[in-house]
């Protein structure tokens, strides 16, 4: 009977399907929409495009949005027969193309576009249309980096590009106790028939935000509130934020659960359907993605957040928040507007799916692709790239959630290595990371064992894991002056397009960032859409990580940098990049930089441009140091992690010309969560270099200088 439920369910969603084919009309007199039918058994995907009169188009021509263009490709269109050739654009980017077609190419009624299997292995059309066109020749009339995710048709892609970063917050309007550096955060489930244990356990580690991670009942009245308010309430009291996970009864930002469009018929509008009508499965047989365009829709998701606010909760979060742009921005906006009119400054947290646009009026990002830390069957693990993106992302005050990446142990790819009796258990080294390169740790997907275990009390090893994490965060705690109000310090700018590492498909540089930073090149990620005068003042050196396009500004820039004395190492990128660089290495570098002797290449080649880096660390190979300044002051703090075994003896060369005016030797200190010896040897200072021997690094140690 379920099942049955089920398919008249997915029925009924799909009923319009037959109209929909004919019910498109011309769209505000100019675009003509389209929809797309399954890809053949080549690959071929087709659209049919309906036009009542083919005489009314001056100057008919298809737009199209192609993701992963590859000059080589040779791609071409079909419109009822007649073949045109794509232009040629850059590879491995979303691209505007704009193809005339002459009228009589045309015809009233059904149009059949298709695009040949043959060439679409190397790109895939992610919108089509036909409008009246300007251009006389087909063209590339606009290029972008976001990942298709971000930008799912045209009218996203013309907000994306022509965005000029409007309605982005100040570091100035962020609440004070969300700043970066403050936060210690627990989002790893609530146990209603535990919450005095929940609170002492904040107590112990020294959380000061919660993730109310359960749905906000609509019935104010019901035992379900209840609970909800009184969990707000008992963490208000004892100083704890909570947070808001973002959605009401079954209906969320992120999900439709298929019992509720049963239940409530007049949801099945609110489902998000494909160029059929066929409605889209978040998870086959649960439930469906929502549609952000549908206002029925997105009043519901926004009563959730006000009955939220309403009950006090300190902040919102939105999990999976993907989808249009445009649209995502317009929900957002909706929710501001709502605390606003109450007179709350709530931070919003948008989980963007490396959606930078998106992620930039947020106020907290999630860093994504994460996985443990540490040296695992000989491969070293870090996030170290994923911090620098999501920091240049927040403009580098904006707070950001660092966790493992995946879903609960046992299941593929939880993005934890030390895993014993189903719960996770190293906790200490991704604490370190992500409070070493400006994030916070999310204790998140801690699996029911490892809960159940802490929260009870019952279970040794749990409670082992649990020491860990109180240890770390009473160190954070102690010592929160040395992670607020801090800017990065770098001599190595790196130009790089606003795509985060984990969201590349084919631009695949991740091994080059990775690189970088494990030979202690620390680098500020500069990313081409904020490119702008000024912008790359300070640095020695800037690297150009294969980037296949830069528009005339961001080109101009570039070449002023250049002109006043900066040094730029490319990696392969584009004609125009090569004939300005310094130095350049071939695009394959950026791969093959795993191999040693290409490392090496690399490394000299950089020291030639940078100098010397900033920090230079002797005899730990697996040790990564990052360096932060207190602006307006000569207080500079040098972060060690150590990803594999401990590290005895480690000589560090800190070279701080042009970042501080003078170093007192008596003034530094040597801080560690870990049991290990706490004072620095061998201190010596010569000008503005500063060298001296840490006894042991076993996982985290700070240095903390004037």
């Amino acid at each position: 009977m379920a099942r049955q439920s089920r398919i008249c369910a997915i029925a009924v969603l799909m009923g319009g399907l037959a109209a929909a084919l004919y019910a498109y009309q011309e769209s505000g007199g100019r675009m003509y929409p389209t929809i797309a039918l399954p890809a053949g058994n080549a690959g071929q995907k087709t659209y049919v495009i309906r036009i009542e009169d083919v005489k009314a188009i001056a100057n008919p021509g298809l737009v199209i949005l192609v993701d992963n263009t590859d000059a080589s490709a040779k791609g071409s269109v079909d419109v009822n027969g007649n073949v045109y050739p794509f232009p040629q654009s850059p590879a491995g980017l979303l691209a505007k193309l704009v193809i005339p077609v002459k009228p009589e190419h045309l015809r009233n009624g059904l149009n059949r576009i298709s695009y040949p299997g043959s060439s679409a292995k190397t790109y895939q059309v992610l919108d089509s249309r036909i409008q009246a066109v300007n251009e006389t020749s087909a063209q590339v009339a606009g290029l972008s980096y976001l990942p298709r995710a971000a930008v799912p048709g045209l009218a996203d892609f013309d907000l994306v590009t022509n965005d000029k970063g409007a309605g982005k917050r100040k570091e100035s309007e962020l609440v004070p106790w969300a700043k970066r550096g403050t936060v210690r955060y627990y989002r790893a489930g609530v146990d209603f028939n535990h919450v005095d244990r929940l609170i002492e356990m904040f107590k112990e580690a020294r959380i000061n935000l919660a993730m109310l991670q359960t749905v906000t009942p609509d019935n104010l009245q019901s035992p379900e509130y209840k609970r909800y308010k009184d969990f707000i309430d008992r963490c208000h009291a004892a100083g704890i934020k909570v947070m808001f996970d973002g959605g009401t009864g079954d209906v969320r930002l992120n999900a439709i659960s298929i019992d509720s469009v049963l239940l409530h018929p007049q949801m099945r509008d609110w489902v998000s359907k494909d160029d059929l009508g066929f409605p889209l499965w978040r998870t086959p047989n649960r439930s469906f993605w929502p549609d952000l365009k549908n206002k029925d829709y997105r009043k519901e998701v926004l009563k959730a957040a006000e009955i939220a606010v309403d009950s006090g909760a300190d902040a919102f979060y939105y999990d999976w928040a993907i989808g249009g742009t445009s649209d995502l921005l317009g929900f957002f906006n909706d929710v501001r507007e709502m605390t606003i009119r109450k007179g709350k400054n709530i931070p919003i947290y948008g989980n963007c799916k490396g959606n930078i646009m998106v992620e930039e009026r947020c106020d907290f990002t999630k860093s994504e692709g994460t996985e443990e830390a540490g040296v695992w069957d000989g491969k070293w693990v870090h996030n170290v790239a994923q911090a620098r993106f999501y920091y240049a992302a927040g403009d580098g005050w904006k707070p950001y959630e660092s966790k493992y990446e995946g879903a609960d142990p046992g299941k593929p790819n939880p993005g934890a290595h030390d895993v014993r009796d189903e719960m996770k258990m190293g906790w200490k080294r991704p604490i370190a990371e992500a409070a070493a390169f400006q994030s916070f740790f999310a204790i998140a997907e801690a699996g029911r064992p490892l809960l159940q275990g802490w929260i009870q009390k019952d279970n040794a090893m749990a409670m082992t894991a649990w020491a860990d994490i109180c240890r770390y965060h009473n160190f954070l705690a102690d010592h929160e002056d040395l992670y607020t109000d801090v800017k990065t310090v770098s001599n190595i700018g790196l130009i790089a397009p606003p795509v985060i590492p984990s969201f590349e498909m084919s631009l695949k540089r991740a091994p080059l960032y990775n690189a970088l930073v494990e030979l202690n090149f620390m680098y500020d990620v500069v990313l081409l859409s904020r490119l702008s005068e000024g912008s790359l003042a300070g640095y020695k050196a800037i690297v150009i990580p294969d980037v296949p396009w830069t528009d005339e500004n961001q080109q101009h820039v570039i070449q002023r940098y250049k002109q006043g004395g900066g040094r730029v190492l490319t990696v392969g990128s584009s004609e125009e990049l090569r004939k300005t660089a310094s130095t350049v290495l071939p695009a394959s570098l950026a791969e093959d930089i795993q191999k040693q002797p290409v490392r090496d290449e690399f490394k000299r080649e950089l020291l030639k441009l940078a100098g010397d880096p900033l920090v230079a660390v002797q005899n730990a190979r697996y040790v990564i140091a990052n360096l932060v300044r207190k602006p307006g002051s000569d207080r500079v703090i040098a972060h060690f992690v150590n990803y594999g075994p401990a590290a005895e003896s480690v000589n560090v060369r800190l070279n701080l010309a042009g970042v501080v005016k003078q170093i007192n030797p008596k003034n530094m200190r040597l801080l560690s969560p870990d049991n290990v010896t706490k004072e620095l040897k061998d201190v010596s200072v010569n000008g503005a270099a500063v060298t001296f021997t840490i006894p042991k690094i076993e996982i985290y140690d700070v240095v903390a200088i004037n």
